[in-house]
């Protein structure tokens, strides 16, 4: 009985940090800092790499305007990285790869999708989502989704935010279990920074969303 107190201690506990001080890789993150969003990005242990290659990318301006990050954090960029290199070694054994050696023409292509041209809210998304186009014209769905995960401790579902992919030619129906649609979880949602808004994106995506095979 004692476990299962702690149990529903630690779930309600994990369901109001998600509420207002929303969990990040490493720590807790306030949801209002005093300081635009490349500052924030640059100074955060978990998205410092994120920084360097979007000043690389040319954007430091554009997510400094009134925008909205989906932030991937370090994780994701060695996850990135390492897929890089993995697939070059199929052919090169003592080839390298770090972060240092991203092409500038990936970085400008590819890094305008996780920003958006307006401030996104969790309190203004919706559980189907709606499909926005990002400052590169890609397009993602973001949306705010109840999981069950925890019905037998809470009397309400937690809500996440996500940012998803789409899987194939045209958007599919956002409940639909056999989408090919790709959804991102975001750990750390409705940072507030002086010009924007920041989500941070779980560690187990890849930057780009990038697949090696």
């Amino acid at each position: 009985m004692k476990n299962t107190w702690l149990i529903i201690i630690a779930l309600i506990t994990i369901y109001s940090c998600d509420k207002e001080l929303q969990v990040i890789d490493g720590g807790l993150s306030e949801e209002n800092v005093n300081a635009t969003t490349f500052d924030f990005i640059s100074s955060h242990k978990q998205l410092d790499t994120l920084a360097i290659l979007i000043e690389k990318a040319g954007l430091k301006n554009k997510v400094n305007e009134q925008t909205t990050l989906f932030a991937a954090n370090n994780a994701s960029i060695n996850r990135y990285v390492n897929l890089v290199l993995a697939k070059m070694r199929q052919t090169d054994p003592e080839a390298t790869f770090t972060v240092d050696d991203i092409p500038v023409d990936t970085l400008t292509k590819y890094m305008g999708a996780y920003i958006f041209n307006a401030k996104i809210k969790r309190e203004n998304m919706t559980q189907e989502g709606k499909i926005l186009a990002a400052s590169n014209g890609d397009e993602r769905r973001i949306s705010l989704e109840p999981v069950d995960n925890y019905n037998n401790y809470l009397e309400s579902r937690p809500e996440y935010v996500y940012y998803t992919y789409k899987g194939g030619n045209a958007w599919e129906d956002w409940d639909d279990v056999n989408s090919d649609d790709e959804s991102i979880l975001v750990r750390t949602s409705n940072i507030s920074t002086i010009n924007g808004v920041v989500h941070v994106l779980q560690g187990t995506h890849v930057l780009f969303n990038y697949k090696n095979n």
